[in-house]
């Protein structure tokens, strides 16, 4: 089978289903995966004969696709802050918007920190920051023991050595001091999904997105509570947040005795981000 045959079906099986910039995007992104080829190189060999085996796999992945499944778990992986990382259904899909908060804490001198990334998922966090800062000590912190070893996974990938708890913020316990504790907790309520793609409502985990519609701020009252023990003098927070309850959260780290929450726009000038100190 030609190439030029797969991108034509591809297109007029996705193009219903997403815009007709996307769906390429799409083929490209699955094609220089599959294929191994870079997009300059598969627009030129359009008509490059493909192996049975190679036919098989795009189809494969094409019909998971058309599921609704998103590209990167259909893949396996997916780029974050420039590396390389895992992913499957036991894990949320690294944002942009994860990358800006990552960027935020590069501002900061890291470096000989101790750094604790609660609900860790990926690694993402904890190991793009442990890559730019070598010297950090850095401890992913997850519910999920599936999380924990696809994190351990991307840290042998990425060539990082983290440390590894898996447990439930909401109820753990630690005697251990950090001086940067991050975290981009779940804070969807139920009534939000509504707005949410199907993509991510049949396949990114649940337990990771969404949060009881009566008490939508239980991750980061857990947190800030853990904090009064174990963030070291002069420490900092770091925050992913629904821009919907930013004044909520300033109010609670006040509450909890922190004299600073500074809350910042993404690039969608929406408020994502928290630092409290």
């Amino acid at each position: 089978m030609k190439l030029a045959s797969f991108k034509k079906e591809f297109l007029e099986s996705i193009i219903p289903l997403y815009n007709k910039d996307e769906a390429r995007s799409l083929y490209y992104m699955l094609c220089e995966e599959c294929l191994a080829l870079s997009k300059s190189k598969l627009i030129i060999a359009e008509y490059m004969d493909l192996s049975v085996e190679k036919t098989n796999h795009l189809y494969n992945c094409l019909d998971r696709l058309e599921k609704h499944e998103p590209i990167q778990y259909v893949l396996g992986n997916t780029k974050f802050c420039g590396l390389n990382f895992f992913v499957n259904e036991s894990v949320l899909i690294p944002r942009p918007e994860t990358e800006e908060l990552v960027r935020i804490m590069l501002n900061d001198d890291l470096n000989n920190k101790d750094i604790l990334d609660i609900g860790s998922g990926s690694g993402c966090i904890a190991i793009s920051l442990s890559k730019h800062y070598p010297n950090a000590k850095v401890t992913a912190l997850d519910v999920s023991k599936d999380a924990i070893e696809l994190s351990k996974m991307n840290a042998k990938e990425n060539d990082v050595n983290l440390e590894f708890i898996n447990a439930d913020i909401l109820n753990y316990k630690s005697d251990k001091k950090y001086d940067i504790i991050v975290s981009n907790p779940p804070y969807v309520i139920g009534e939000e999904k509504k707005h949410m793609s199907k993509n991510v409502l049949d396949y990114e985990p649940e337990l990771a997105l969404f949060v009881n519609n009566d008490d939508p701020l239980q991750f980061y009252k857990a947190i800030l509570d853990f904090s009064k023990n174990t963030l070291n003098k002069n420490g900092k927070i770091y925050f992913e947040i629904n821009e919907n309850y930013k004044d909520e959260i300033k109010d609670l780290a006040y509450y909890y005795g922190y004299s600073k929450a500074d809350c910042k726009l993404d690039v969608f000038d929406k408020y994502r981000f928290c630092i409290i100190f």
